[in-house]
């Protein structure tokens, strides 16, 4: 796609201690995610919080509901939730059911995690890996059999599909379903890279090189780099990179809190991508640019 989708990454489990413009109520994302649109962007990722606690709420499904209906009475842009990893194959994706069953939500895409991995975080101070054995801590678990209902799922209600991509194995995995016919529509590829987590690659341009280089050339997909906690200067090099290659980017004080030297709005940093984008001389991506560019495979 020539032009530059930016993603969002809004509030995933980011505190208000952290970044007190991170939204947490219905109403508070349906209006941040209304600025971001104005900034430029064009998909939208969110998590589920407790209105008062801010709590995480990863797949209530009663939660989403009152958020995409309040997304939908403010701004109109391609949504999608998280959804946990500890539970079974269903239960974990109940809030993913009920989104595509209402009709007053309109959700367009089905988050799908391409495989399962762990995830320590590193603690270089005190020379540990940080990890626990509990259910949703360190394992991100979705198995082949899982991918395969959610693909499923996708195919039925026809939804485009966003793959979470922690690992090479996993875009490994995503092109074999894709091989099986397992995509009616073209997908989006997100490249997770973390500084201080185990996993995958670090954030460095020679590893998302290697990424893309896995990727067939009649695969039909877009990918982006998603800095995983990564300081936003550090990923500034990474993302003019994927603007300039044909990537796209993902931004958010839900994957970057702050800096450098102060606390960002969601808009502020569409803004800055945006700006950069169009300074190297690539066109933004709209909503309906990625309507478009998603719209059902011809066979």
């Amino acid at each position: 796609m020539e032009k530059l989708i930016i993603a969002v990454g809004l509030n995933e489990n980011v505190t208000r201690e952290q970044n007190p413009n991170v939204p947490i109520t219905p109403d508070e994302i349906a209006e941040d995610i209304a600025a971001c649109v104005d900034a430029g962007a064009s998909v939208i990722h969110l998590h589920a919080r407790d209105p008062k606690t801010g709590e995480p709420r990863m797949n209530d499904p009663a939660q989403y509901l009152d958020i995409f209906r309040a997304i939908q009475r403010r701004v109109d842009v391609p949504c999608y939730p998280t959804y946990p990893t500890w539970s079974d194959c269903e239960e974990r994706y109940q809030h993913v059911v009920a989104l595509a069953e209402d009709p007053d939500c309109s959700l367009e895409v089905a988050p799908v995690i391409g495989g399962t991995t762990n995830l320590g975080v590193i603690d270089r101070e005190k020379r540990q890996l940080r990890y626990t054995t509990g259910p949703g801590e360190s394992v991100l678990f979705n198995p082949y059999g899982y991918m395969a209902h959610h693909l499923e799922f996708a195919r039925k209600h026809d939804l485009w599909v966003s793959h979470d991509i922690f690992e090479p194995g996993m875009v490994r995995n995503a092109i074999a379903f894709w091989e099986m016919g397992a995509y009616q529509r073209p997908m989006l590829l997100k490249f997770f890279m973390a500084e201080n987590h185990a996993f995958g690659f670090p954030p460095e341009i020679r590893y998302l090189e290697t990424l893309v280089s896995l990727l067939p050339e009649e695969l039909d997909c877009e990918w982006l780099f998603l800095p995983f906690g990564v300081e936003f200067g550090r990923c500034w090099e990474i993302s003019t990179w994927c603007i300039e290659n044909g990537g796209h980017v993902r931004v958010g004080v839900g994957d970057n809190p702050s800096g450098p030297g102060y606390l960002p709005t969601n808009a502020e940093r569409v803004h800055q991508i945006a700006e950069a984008s169009r300074e190297r001389g690539r066109a933004v991506a709209s909503v309906t640019d990625v309507r478009t560019r998603f719209a059902p495979l011809a066979h």
